[in-house]
């Protein structure tokens, strides 16, 4: 059953995934779908299985995408594959928020439309600004979860 909203990202932006966090808790209680990163992960747990079981489950992937997300081996050959995947198979949906320009139209995910396009990274502007693209982001991710739960439900 794919119920998770999986976000992948690369360590060195850790600072981006605690402002994306931060913005989206308050919807978090109001989704029909569990939002799940890696800092999850619990000392003693086997962190490998524990990420492809999140996989496993993801109908929302996204990706907080910067130079070193693309860099990652990691995120490229263990998250990327099976999202990618399941997003040709119609059982998930990929949505990319950029966070500084990279080159990621040289990547399989360059086909996916982003929530704001590279001429609007978040590093480039003002928290407010930032805050800005953050809840556009977290609003499209609201609507996508109550898609998946009624596409689920059905």
């Amino acid at each position: 059953m794919r119920d998770l909203i999986f976000i992948s990202y690369s360590r060195k932006d850790v600072k981006w995934l605690i402002e994306f966090q931060t913005m989206l808790k308050p919807l978090e209680k109001n989704l029909p779908t569990e939002v799940w990163d890696d800092t999850r992960i619990k000392t003693g747990q086997e962190w490998k299985a524990e990420i492809e079981q999140a996989l496993a489950r993801a109908c929302i992937a996204v990706l907080l995408v910067s130079p070193d997300f693309l860099a990652s081996d990691f995120i490229a050959e263990q998250e990327l594959p099976p999202l990618l995947q399941a997003a040709e198979e119609g059982g998930l949906t990929v949505v990319c928020l950029h966070i500084s320009h990279c080159l990621h139209e040289e990547t399989e995910i360059g086909k996916y439309q982003g929530v704001n396009d590279l001429s609007k990274t978040l590093d480039r502007f003002s928290r407010g600004e930032r805050n800005e693209i953050l809840a556009k982001a977290c609003r499209v991710i609201k609507v996508l979860a109550l898609q998946s739960q009624d596409i689920t439900d059905s």
